[in-house]
């Protein structure tokens, strides 16, 4: 039995890993495309909609996988404030989105060698691990585009700021 919960333990390792390595390969534009995962929907309040969920005090506690492979985009932190930098990050949370989003989905897996009991664990499991990732690429990014769209009224207003 432990050599069967370490396999399954290797396989939700691998999961992580390869759909990491998967949408590190895929192109911003493609991913952007996306339904869900290119979006940010106005019932997210500008990501208002999660913090009562308290997502502003814990996801300094979840780890960022971003600067984990080569080409990774770490998003613990900003670390530029211009529109650019900002649109490539809200890019970036989509990536890391999907990828959480792909992990979950290949819990499916499961149904291939294990019976359905242990698919249900598995994919409630995922759930537990990665909605809480979901939950915060969707906050970041609901706020990030808050602040680009900002940005742009302040330049529309007063063109010479438009950089600031």
């Amino acid at each position: 039995m432990l050599s069967f919960i370490a396999l399954c333990a290797l396989l939700w390792i691998g999961f992580h890993l390869g759909a990491g390595y998967m949408v590190q390969r895929l192109p911003l534009a493609w991913i952007a495309r996306l339904p869900i995962v290119g979006e940010t929907y106005g019932w997210e309040r500008g990501g208002r909609i999660y913090e009562p969920l308290g997502v502003r005090c814990w996801k300094i506690h979840l780890p960022d996988g971003g600067d984990l492979l080569e080409g990774g985009f770490a998003k613990r932190h900003l670390k530029g404030r211009d529109r650019a930098y900002l649109e490539r990050f809200a890019q970036e949370t989509s990536r890391a989105e999907l990828g959480h989003w792909l992990t979950w989905a290949l819990a499916l897996s499961f149904f291939l060698w294990t019976p359905w009991w242990l698919v249900l664990i598995m994919v409630l499991y995922g759930g537990l691990i990665n909605v809480p990732f979901i939950l915060v690429q969707r906050y970041n990014r609901a706020r990030i585009q808050r602040v680009i769209a900002g940005k742009q009224e302040r330049s529309l207003a007063s063109p010479h700021q438009a950089e600031r």
